[in-house]
């Protein structure tokens, strides 16, 4: 269902998601963007705990933008498919699901990750999964961070990158959909060229609150993030049973060889993590038809 609307001048404001894994470039680009301190990280904990409204007009047309900053992907602590329902428990509570219905998303990348990597192939199948087919043109994929190779591995990385948009490739869809492809440069110009570039799609599109398509679509974005729980339920559950086959003699424990009892000890802790994972892994499938599965639909809403 969409509600009809007129079109977008600068005095309605132009609402925005980043996302990305942690140092992409997040905070840094809607720093950059909005000429307005934001906590920028420099390491591997992720920055931005919460998400982060910044609000700020663009100096050429007047025009009024809110970038909402998001906690990073790929995070020590929390999963991909819990950021996703806490970035869509702030959205809701926040009203950009009532109100103020988003214009676009800008997913950043950072040109040094080249390699796909499992869990990006698995959010980026859900992601697939939660936007409408409306909403691919409003979305752009951003590389980031190209400043920061050599001029061996940008050539590397340019390879690399040629590989996502083929036809197996993990952008592949995004591509044959309607998605942009953009390289920011680290510059105002270039991220308000980004920017720019979802607000002139904003305003060719007149029906502009695109709500979720029904019980079909629901089935669909639960059928992946059931899929997803459970994969990573069996690949724990496989790794513990390994583990456990590589445990070293019993007695070590309490050797007086210190490099056996060590290696015992180490052992044993890895076991007792690989443990925990897998009870955590398991209390989330529990609460799939609950929490995180309703957070994830109040995401999909924003974009159908």
């Amino acid at each position: 269902m969409a509600l009809t609307q007129g079109p977008r001048d600068k005095d309605h404001q132009v609402t925005i998601v980043l996302l990305g894994v942690t140092g992409a470039g997040k905070s840094t680009f809607a720093s950059i963007a909005s000429r307005s301190p934001v906590t920028i990280g420099h390491g591997i904990e992720p920055c931005t705990q919460d998400p982060l409204a910044v609000r700020f007009k663009l100096p050429d047309s007047g025009q009024s933008i809110v970038l909402i900053d998001t906690p990073g992907f790929d995070d020590s602590v929390r999963t991909d498919l819990e950021i996703l329902a806490d970035i869509a428990k702030w959205l809701a509570s926040q009203g950009f699901v009532r109100k103020h219905p988003l214009d676009g998303l800008i997913l950043l990348h950072p040109a040094t990750h080249a390699v796909v990597r499992r869990n990006e192939t698995q959010r980026t199948r859900l992601l697939e999964k939660l936007l409408g087919d409306d909403a691919y043109s409003r979305v752009i994929i951003a590389t980031t961070m190209w400043e920061n190779l050599s001029a061996e591995e940008f050539m590397a990385s340019v390879g690399g990158h040629m590989g996502r948009f083929g036809e197996q490739g993990v952008w592949a869809n995004f591509r044959k959909k309607g998605a942009t492809f953009m390289r920011h440069d680290n510059t105002e110009e270039s991220a308000h060229k980004i920017i720019q570039h979802i607000v002139s799609k904003s305003k060719d599109l007149k029906a502009k609150t695109l709500l979720h398509g029904g019980l079909a679509d629901n089935a669909r974005v639960g059928d992946e993030v059931r899929q997803q729980l459970e994969e990573a339920f069996d690949f724990t559950h496989e790794q513990l049973k390994l583990h456990k086959k590589e445990r070293p003699p019993k007695e070590d424990r309490k050797s007086k060889d210190s490099e056996k009892q060590r290696r015992y000890m180490e052992w044993e802790a890895e076991k007792r993590e690989l443990e925990e994972m897998l009870k955590a892994q398991e209390r989330r499938l529990k609460k799939l038809d609950s929490m995180i599965l309703r957070m994830i639909n109040v995401f999909a809403r924003l974009f159908w």
